[in-house]
C-alpha cells in the first residue's frame, strides 16, 4: 500500500508511565480533559430536555454511544502512540490520497463550525442578571432599550470572543485547556454530587439508572399532558394531530414550541390562527398549579394532584368503560394496570421498539432529533473524538514526545511542532513498552468513561427531579432547571436559583474554549503535514496557521450567533456530529490496518465494537431523516 506523504522518522518508543499515587499527575490526560468538555451541550441541554419528556426511558441511547465512543477514542490514541501524528494525518496517508480525505474532512467539519457551546451559555448569565428566564420583554442597558433575546445574543457574542483568550495564552495550549477542563469538572461534579445526596429521590435514581440498561425501550406520551404550569395540548383534525407546547407565565401561555404530525411525520409549524389560539384558550383552562392533567388517543382522560414530592395523585379517572375516582376502583386489570404506568411515568408509556413498530407500523413519533443530538454528545461526539490523538500527541504519550505540540501566541515560543511523525521498529524491547502505553490510555478511557456516564447520569436525575413535564425552549433550555429548582425549594429558591444559573454557565462556557480550539487544532495538524506552504514553515510557526484558522472561526461564529437561536445551533451542529463520528469510525479501521505493523494492529473485538460506533452513529441520523 502506497504511503501518500513523507515517510515517518525512526526512533525509540519512550517508557510509559508508572502507575503509582504520586504520579498521578502523568495519568490525567485526554480522558479527563474530553469528559471535561463532555459534559455539556449533551448533559445539560439535551439530556435534562429528553429526561423531562420522557423520563429515563431513551438513556440507553447514551450507553451505546459512550461504550462505542470509548472504543473509537483508543483506536485514534493507537495511531498516534506509534507514530505521534495526529488519526486525520493518517487518514491523509492512505489510498486514495490526501486529496479525497481532505475534501471528506472539510465537509464533516460542517458539524463543528456551529458556536452552540458559547450561544446557550449567555442564557443562564441572562437570567442572573434579569431574575428570571429571559422572553419577550424589554430591558435597558447603557441608557438604551433592547429585548430580552437581545440581551442574550450580546452576551452569547461576549462569551464567544472571550473563549478564544486561553488560547492564546500559556505556552502550550493543551495544558491551558486541561486546566480549564479539569476546575469545571471538579466544580461541576461537587455540585450535582451536593444537588443528588440533599434533593434528589430514590425513584429518580432508580429511574435514570435502569435507563441506561433497558435497551430498546421507547416512550409513547399521551397527547394531551399538563403538570403545574406546564402544558402539552393537542388536538386531532383527521389523521392530524396539531399540539402546542409551552409554560403558563403570569397567567399566559408562553409557547415553546408548535408540532404538526402528518403521515407519521412530525413538522415544526408557527403557531397563527384560530386553531392554533384554541389551543392556548384550552391550555390556559387545564394548566392549574398543584395538578395534572392527560389525554391519551384511546378516550382515557386522567386528572389529579401533584404532591409537593413531585408525585401524582389521580382523582379522576374517565375511560371507555366508566368513570372512577380512584385507580382501585377500576375493575379492568389491563386498564388499572395502563392507568397505573401512566401516572406512575407522569405522562407516558413504555414499550420496546420492536413492540411499537408491530403494533402500529411506525417508529414512536417522539422529537427523534433531539435524541440524536442527546445520542449524538453524550460522551464527546462527532469529530471531537478524534482529537484524543491530538492531545496524546500534544501530552506527549508514546511517539509523542518527539515530534512536539502546537505553541501559543504568547509565552510558547520556544515549542516547536514536527511537519511529519516518528515511528519505531517493532522489537521484543518495543512491544513490551508498547504493551505498557496501551495500559495507560485504557486507564485514561475508564476515566473519562466514568465521568460520562456521571455526566449524563447527574444532570438527568435533576431534571426528572424539579422540571418533568417542562417543556424545551430555544433560548431557555441553559436555565430551565435553575427555575425548576427554585420552585420547589422555595426556602432556598434564591440561592438554588442563582447557584445553578452560575453552574450552568460553567457547564457550557469553557466547552466553546474546547470547541473553538478543536477546529483550529485539526486543520492546523492537517495543514501542518499535507500543505506545501506550511511545510516551508520553521517548527515554531506552526501558531501561525493555528490562529489565522481560529480567526476565521471566530468571524463566522458571530455570523451565525446573529442568525440562530441557541438550540437550533446546538441540534444542527449534534446531528451532524453523528454523521461525521460515524464516517470516521470506518477509516479508522482501515488506518490502523493499513499503517501500522500487523503486532500493533487492534483486534477484532475492537475493530467489531468500532463499526458498532459507526453503524449506531449513522442509523440514528437515517431515523431523524426519516421522521422529519
Amino acid at each position: 500500500m502506497p504511503n501518500y506523504l513523507p515517510p515517518w522518522e525512526r526512533g525509540e518508543l519512550p517508557e510509559p508511565p508508572r502507575f503509582r499515587l504520586r504520579d498521578i499527575s502523568a495519568l490525567i490526560g485526554p480522558g479527563i480533559l474530553l469528559a471535561g468538555a463532555s459534559i455539556g451541550a449533551g448533559e445539560w441541554l439535551f439530556g435534562p430536555a429528553v429526561s423531562a419528556q420522557y423520563g429515563g426511558t431513551f438513556l440507553w441511547l447514551a450507553t451505546i454511544a459512550i461504550l462505542t465512543q470509548a472504543f473509537y477514542n483508543l483506536e485514534v490514541m493507537r495511531y498516534a502512540l506509534y507514530c505521534g501524528e495526529p488519526i486525520h494525518v493518517g487518514f491523509c496517508r492512505t489510498w486514495p490520497g490526501p486529496v479525497l480525505w481532505v475534501t471528506m474532512l472539510l465537509v464533516l467539519e460542517i458539524a463543528n463550525i456551529w458556536p452552540a457551546l458559547g450561544a446557550n451559555a449567555a442564557v443562564p448569565l441572562a437570567a442572573a442578571l434579569l431574575g428570571h428566564l429571559p422572553g419577550d420583554g424589554l430591558v435597558v442597558v447603557a441608557g438604551y432599550k433592547i429585548s430580552e433575546n437581545g440581551l442574550v445574543k450580546a452576551i452569547g457574542y461576549s462569551i464567544f470572543r472571550l473563549a478564544f483568550v486561553p488560547l492564546i495564552f500559556g505556552g502550550k495550549i493543551y495544558r491551558m485547556i486541561e486546566r480549564v477542563m479539569a476546575l469545571k469538572l471538579a466544580v461541576v461534579m461537587t455540585f450535582f454530587v451536593i444537588v443528588s445526596v440533599l434533593f434528589i429521590s430514590s425513584r429518580s435514581l432508580w429511574e435514570v439508572l435502569g435507563g441506561f440498561v433497558r435497551f430498546g425501550e421507547v416512550a409513547t406520551r399521551a397527547e394531551t399532558v399538563t403538570a403545574g404550569r406546564y402544558f402539552t395540548v393537542s388536538e386531532r383534525d383527521g389523521p392530524e394531530l396539531y399540539t402546542l407546547k409551552g409554560v403558563m407565565e403570569n397567567g399566559s401561555p408562553f409557547v415553546t414550541e408548535s408540532v404538526v404530525v402528518r403521515a407519521n411525520r412530525r413538522s415544526g409549524v408557527v403557531a397563527e390562527g384560530e386553531r392554533w389560539e384554541r389551543l392556548k384558550r384550552r391550555a390556559a383552562e387545564l394548566a392549574e398549579p398543584g395538578r395534572f392533567h392527560l389525554e391519551t388517543a384511546g378516550a382515557l382522560i386522567l386528572s389529579g394532584k401533584i404532591g409537593k414530592d413531585g408525585e401524582w395523585t389521580a382523582d379522576q379517572i374517565r375511560s371507555p368503560q366508566g368513570d372512577f375516582f380512584s385507580i382501585e376502583a377500576i375493575p379492568d386489570r389491563e386498564l388499572k394496570d395502563k392507568v397505573r404506568a401512566l401516572i406512575r411515568q407522569q405522562g407516558y408509556e413504555r414499550t420496546s421498539i420492536v413492540e411499537h413498530w408491530r403494533g402500529f407500523g411506525h417508529l414512536p413519533l417522539v422529537d427523534w432529533a433531539m435524541l440524536a443530538a442527546f445520542a449524538g454528545m453524550a460522551g464527546a461526539g462527532g469529530m471531537t473524538n478524534s482529537l484524543f490523538s491530538n492531545y496524546a500527541r500534544d501530552k506527549g504519550w508514546g511517539m509523542g514526545s518527539r515530534v512536539g505540540a502546537i505553541p501559543s501566541a504568547v509565552g510558547g515560543r520556544t515549542i516547536t511542532l514536527s511537519h511529519i511523525g516518528e515511528s519505531f521498529a517493532v522489537t521484543e524491547t518495543e512491544l513490551g513498552k508498547w504493551g505498557g502505553w496501551m495500559k495507560h490510555i485504557g486507564l485514561d478511557q475508564l476515566i473519562w468513561t466514568l465521568c460520562c456516564f456521571v455526566g449524563v447520569g447527574l444532570p438527568c436525575m435533576v431534571s426528572l427531579e424539579f422540571i418533568r413535564n417542562s417543556p424545551v425552549s430555544g433560548n431557555r433550555v441553559a436555565a430551565m432547571v435553575a427555575e425548576g429548582m427554585a420552585e420547589r425549594l422555595p426556602g432556598i429558591g434564591g440561592v438554588a436559583w442563582g447557584v445553578t444559573l452560575l453552574v450552568s454557565f460553567l457547564l457550557l462556557a469553557p466547552g466553546q474554549v474546547l470547541s473553538s480550539d478543536q477546529l483550529a487544532r485539526r486543520w492546523t495538524d492537517i495543514l501542518w503535514t499535507v500543505s506545501r506552504s506550511a511545510k516551508r514553515l520553521d517548527g515554531h510557526q506552526a501558531k501561525w496557521v493555528y490562529y489565522t484558522i481560529l480567526g476565521a472561526y471566530c468571524l463566522w461564529g458571530l455570523f451565525v450567533m446573529g442568525r440562530f437561536n441557541p438550540l437550533q445551533i446546538a441540534k444542527i451542529g449534534a446531528v451532524l456530529q453523528n454523521v461525521a463520528l460515524g464516517v470516521t469510525s470506518f477509516q479508522v479501521i482501515y488506518v490502523n490496518r493499513t499503517l501500522l505493523p500487523a503486532e500493533l494492529r487492534p483486534s477484532l473485538v475492537r475493530e467489531f465494537a468500532l463499526c458498532c460506533c459507526g453503524l449506531f452513529s449513522l442509523g440514528i441520523t437515517i431515523i431523524v431523516i426519516v421522521t422529519m
